[in-house]
């Protein structure tokens, strides 16, 4: 079994990452949003009446944690050192996943999915207006590519979603961004040391318990996905979500969280395009315009000279945390 090293210290240094190594994390990046981006296709198609985020986290906690198992790794040891940290992140999780699960049932696919994806520019900005990154002309570019691509994304609604479910759809897909946002942040602080697929099923996991009692309520309310879509979603939870959710721990280890953030934008894409497979909507030439306008961004963000070791990076300051030794 694989076992946290219990040796103490409080100032982990932020660990330097060569060009492969940021290579390799955009690789794992790429992997778990096109995981995602299929996942949100798939989670449209399940016609739910209400509430539907639990089993989602439910069936990709299980694959997850018993793979953990399997592999070797010890989950629970892991989170009886860290509960607090799994704790925050799975309450993230349940609001990102109740906003999110919810905006793509009432809201136009292509803008709840850009809109849900802004972290990236909430990551930017905050980091502009805290004075961690300076205002540079790439940066300029950066946004505006970035904002360009979710325009485009965003302006292909189908006729047949109304203006009221529209803008609520839009509204929740704003506030998933905000927790994708923290989500990130946090991940990419605390990746190193830790089991990818025990980190991935304990977050999802809190998330799972975390939004029980939710789903009783709409239970109560019946309003409740019925068993059969209940396992439907949790079956999209484990072979996609949960998988993807590794990917993106690992992916982690390697970027900062504003490059995570903008390569997190193929979810996008990959959306859209199952989506013309799943639920028969188009891709066009925009699409593959704001394809373009992404892989640009992604590519001036990692084009930075040694962004992991400048002190103004966005990479969140080390906290006081247990040393552990390094897990696949």
């Amino acid at each position: 079994m694989t076992a946290p090293d219990l040796t103490p210290h409080h100032h982990r240094p932020a660990p330097h990452r060569a060009p492969q190594r940021t290579g390799r994390g955009l690789a794992r990046m790429i992997i778990a949003t096109s995981l995602w981006g299929t996942a949100s296709a798939g989670l449209a198609t399940v016609d739910t009446p209400g509430f539907a985020a639990a089993p989602v986290a439910a069936g990709a906690a299980a694959t997850l944690l018993i793979f953990a198992v399997l592999r070797g790794h010890a989950p629970w040891a892991e989170f009886r050192h860290s509960p607090r940290l799994f704790a925050t992140l799975g309450a993230l999780e349940v609001l990102n996943l109740a906003c999110y699960v919810a905006a793509l049932k009432i809201g136009p696919l292509p803008v709840v999915v850009a809109l849900h994806l802004t972290a990236p520019i909430l990551l930017i900005l905050t980091h502009l207006v805290r004075g961690r990154r300076p205002l540079t002309l790439t940066v300029g570019v950066e946004l505006a590519a970035v904002a360009v691509a979710l325009a485009l994304i965003a302006g292909q609604p189908p006729a047949t979603t109304s203006l009221g479910p529209a803008l609520a759809g839009c509204v929740l897909a704003v506030a998933s961004a905000a927790c994708v946002a923290a989500l990130i942040t946090v991940v990419v602080r605390e990746a190193d040391g830790r089991s990818s697929e025990s980190a991935a099923g304990l977050q999802l996991l809190a998330a799972a318990v975390l939004g029980a009692p939710l789903f009783v309520l709409a239970a109560l309310n019946g309003s409740a996905p019925t068993i059969d879509q209940s396992l439907g979603l949790a079956a999209i939870g484990g072979l996609l979500l949960g998988p993807g959710f590794a990917f993106f721990w690992l992916a982690a280890r390697d970027l900062t969280p504003t490059t995570t953030g903008v390569v997190g934008l193929n979810e996008a894409l990959v959306a859209t395009l199952a989506g013309a497979l799943l639920i028969d909507a188009q891709t066009t030439a925009t699409d593959l315009v704001a394809s373009a306008l992404v892989l640009a961004a992604a590519a001036l963000e990692l084009g930075r000279p040694n962004p992991q070791q400048l002190p103004d990076t966005d990479r969140p300051a080390p906290t006081a945390v247990l040393h552990r030794k390094p897990t696949p």
